[in-house]
């Protein structure tokens, strides 16, 4: 048996979609005990075998590729007597006829024989050569893109077939069970787990999710690490509290009996997902439900699917495999998870995607929660001040490079105001810089279509009058497009009416607060809107006068940013209200309880009906509506004699 030797892992950089860092320096170890090197053949962590754990990786269940990878963490951890003590408990399985070290042997031999004997790189090719044969998986050709791009782009082909989804769902509702079980201190344990988890790995989720969204560092930082965290703090602070058990008022007609309402989990929630902030859009939501005591399918976004990072951050935290599940493929996989009637489904993605959910969900009776687009409005009075509500209005309109549900896509100025906040508009958004590292300001766009509605409603725009004053070096085929301010811009534009989702800021004058309030209020979305103004008092008054969901006064994005607060559209932005109160309470059955004693008394609403008990009822009725200290004595004289007859007549009924 080889002895570890730290050193010789140095060189195991490269980075997996499946595993982490720790785990694959654990499979190096692992490997290191299995093929030592012989005979003028590499040991395993010298071949590079390593690197090619995906090929065998993305063709693993779900739940032995989380298994294996808790194998490979306890591997890069154990002192190398203990590993060693690990391995010959293997090797020992069949003296001592347990199935799981079988099981365990035969499954860890198994991928470091396939991946050493067949691994396609020149440590691979080392071995081959020696053996005399070529084992190799697969050979990669040159100029062939990295490994996780390979399996980014083999989603589609490895989605789950129907039986697969099915077979999901039936694990997920038999946790459901499980994690029902758990007390709500236990679940926010679990979770607190979590966001330690996430923190320790912070470094490692925002490479993953730069890498495959093209958003730069510091925006993968905020919206995506520090935002699920104060999720996560905000459950562990208030959930007990959101779910306790509630006394309800009861009625002076129900005297003497208790009223309670009670906040049970539902099963099973669907989180269908987007990419625009692909962690935080699946911890956020998975959590939630999980502290609301439901099991959770997540299908991500095909273009983001962060594959394998949420399995390996939940198996950390100490989710059992089947408490959250995560299912990859398109649109297709999702209208499939839908069919198997989950007990709420929670979306998020654009209106036209949103209505065919919504189509299929009624048809099946699945109750829904839509987050959908905005076209979000920023209202500037001449008493703002200028410098601040530059800063707030270019960071609203181009952070996460304008791809923000939320994001500032029309802005009103009034005319006082307008030309200097234009001209220092312009001026600072000049000095904004491109990329994806921790010093650049705006990232990448996402996907190719996200580029293409830019690039049309940029040449729409022009077309019909607008004046652009930034981006004019935009090649309109590039993901790397710089921020671009408008102004001359109409609501004939499509800039003005359809969701952009890019890094637009189209600039347009107003005279008086009435029409300010009008024109933001010509969309057919209502998700957020800002007004900045000196003037507290005004401020309120045109908040209360926008059709949305959430405002912000002198800010931008904090309503989404505090998760105490409930967040939601009107109008075609969406259905229902996420985190806060309401959001927790949304992933529960909300049960309404009444408790009365067990006595002899006979209601008097019960049988038999005679005319007595008619006229005592009409009285009671009458005197319900009296308020004050007479309306309660009129009440009780009614009551009174109204249940003494009620017991007389009950009794007279048992005695037929």
């Amino acid at each position: 048996m080889m002895r570890y030797e730290p050193q010789a892992y140095q060189c195991c950089t490269a980075a997996s979609v499946y595993y982490s860092a720790r785990q694959l320096h654990g499979l190096n170890r692992l490997g290191d005990c299995y093929c030592p090197g012989v005979a003028g053949l590499p040991c395993f962590s010298a071949s590079g075998a390593a690197l090619d754990i995906d090929r065998l990786a993305h063709a693993m269940h779900p739940q032995d590729r989380a298994d294996f990878g808790l194998l490979l963490d306890m591997a890069a951890r154990l002192p190398s007597p203990l590993l060693s003590l690990l391995l010959r408990l293997f090797n020992q399985a069949e003296t001592f006829r347990f199935a799981p070290l079988r099981l365990a042997r035969l499954g860890t031999a198994g991928v470091v024989y396939s991946l050493y004997y067949g691994f396609a790189g020149p440590g691979g090719a080392q071995v081959r050569n020696g053996l005399g044969w070529d084992a190799a998986i697969r050979t990669v050709l040159p100029g062939e893109p990295p490994m996780n791009q390979l399996v980014r782009d083999a989603a589609p082909n490895l989605a789950p077939d129907a039986d697969e989804v099915v077979a999901v769902f039936k694990r997920a509702r038999n946790a459901h069970l499980d994690i029902a079980a758990l007390s709500l201190k236990q679940r926010l344990a679990v979770l607190d787990n979590l966001c330690q988890v996430i923190v320790r790995r912070r470094a490692e989720i925002i490479a993953r999710v730069t890498e495959e969204t093209g958003k730069c560092a510091s925006d993968a930082l905020l919206g995506e690490i520090f935002a699920v965290i104060d999720n996560l703090e905000y459950l562990r602070r208030h959930a007990c509290k959101v779910l306790a058990d509630r006394k309800m008022p009861t009625p002076l007609a129900m005297l003497g009996k208790q009223s309670r309402v009670w906040y049970e989990p539902l099963g099973t929630i669907l989180v269908i997902a987007p990419w625009n902030y692909p962690f935080y859009q699946a911890i956020v939501p998975i959590s939630i439900a999980f502290a609301a005591g439901n099991a959770v399918v997540h299908k991500p976004s095909e273009f983001t699917p962060l594959r394998g990072l949420i399995e390996s951050i939940l198996a950390e935290a100490g989710f059992a495999p089947d408490w959250a599940q995560v299912v990859y493929g398109t649109g297709s996989v999702g209208a499939t998870c839908l069919a198997q009637r989950p007990d709420k489904l929670f979306f998020t993605g654009s209106v036209a995607t949103g209505k065919k959910v919504m189509a299929q969900a009624a048809d099946l009776l699945v109750p829904v929660e839509l987050e959908l687009g905005g076209k979000d409005a920023m209202l500037v009075f001449a008493d703002s001040n200028l410098e601040r509500s530059v800063a707030g209005a270019m960071w609203g309109a181009f952070t996460n490079t304008g791809q923000s549900c939320t994001s500032i896509e029309r802005c009103y100025v009034e005319r006082p105001l307008y030309d200097r906040f234009l001209a220092l508009l312009v001026s600072q958004t000049r000095k904004l810089t491109l990329g994806t590292s921790s010093d650049h300001d705006i990232g990448t766009m996402t996907t190719p279509t996200q580029i293409e509605i830019v690039r049309a409603h940029l040449a729409d725009a022009l077309a019909k009058g607008a004046t652009q004053h930034t981006g004019q070096d935009w090649d309109g085929q590039s993901a790397a497009i710089p921020p671009i301010v408008l102004s001359n811009v109409t609501h004939e534009m499509c800039v003005m009416q359809e969701e952009s989702f890019g890094p637009f800021l189209p600039v347009m004058p107003f005279d008086s607060e009435a029409e300010a309030i009008t024109l933001a209020n010509q969309t057919i979305y209502g998700l957020s809107a800002c007004v900045w103004s000196g003037d507290k008092a005004r401020a309120e008054r045109v908040a209360r006068q926008l059709k949305v969901g959430n405002v912000s006064i002198n800010n931008h994005m904090i309503t989404e940013g505090n998760h105490a607060l409930p967040f939601g559209g009107a109008k075609q932005s969406g259905i229902g209200r996420f985190k806060g109160e309401e959001g927790l309470r949304g992933f529960c059955n909300v049960k309404a309880v009444m408790v009365d004693g067990n006595s002899a008394k006979i209601e008097a609403n019960w049988y038999p009906f005679t005319t007595a008990k008619y006229e005592a009822l009409d009285k009671m009725t009458v005197a319900s509506r009296i308020r004050g200290l007479g309306g309660i004595i009129r009440f009780a004289l009614a009551g009174l004699p109204l249940e003494q007859l009620a017991n007389k007549l009950g009794k007279q009924g048992r005695q037929r």
